[in-house]
């Protein structure tokens, strides 16, 4: 299931903002997911690593994405939850990155994202003060 805040906000971010997912695993079991929790429809690219043959943090699959949105790396955010593949993999790729943390977790200073928020309410609010 969807966390409560997702669908307002990308809608919400899709109105301004073009939205890919960038997704590892298996192509079906992925695709299934972002279609039974309704979220598909936000995004204008769905990129599934498993479709590409390497995940995150590999850079090929963050220009996969950025290629088919037609965004350079400096203009493209990665909004993930995993500091090991989707922070390191967007600063790898030289995107901004935020820390989606909804639980809280804390981390050490190996892997620092450029923004972290606890929900996407925060992170509509941050991009609307840029």
């Amino acid at each position: 299931t969807a966390y409560g805040d997702t669908h307002p906000m990308l809608a919400e971010l899709g109105k301004k903002y073009k939205l890919g997912m960038l997704t590892n695993g298996a192509p079906d079991l992925q695709r299934e997911k972002a279609t039974s929790t309704d979220i598909a429809r936000y995004f204008d690219v769905i990129v599934v690593s498993g479709e590409v043959g390497v995940g995150k943090p590999d850079r090929r699959v963050f220009e996969a994405v950025a290629g088919k949105l037609d965004v350079p790396f400096d203009r493209t955010w990665m909004i993930g939850d995993s500091l090991s593949a989707d922070i390191k993999g967007g600063k790898g790729a030289g995107m901004t990155t935020v820390w989606l943390n909804r639980t809280g977790r804390t981390r050490d200073d190996s892997i620092v994202p450029d923004h972290e928020f606890k929900d996407l309410v925060e992170l509509n609010a941050a991009l609307e003060r840029q």
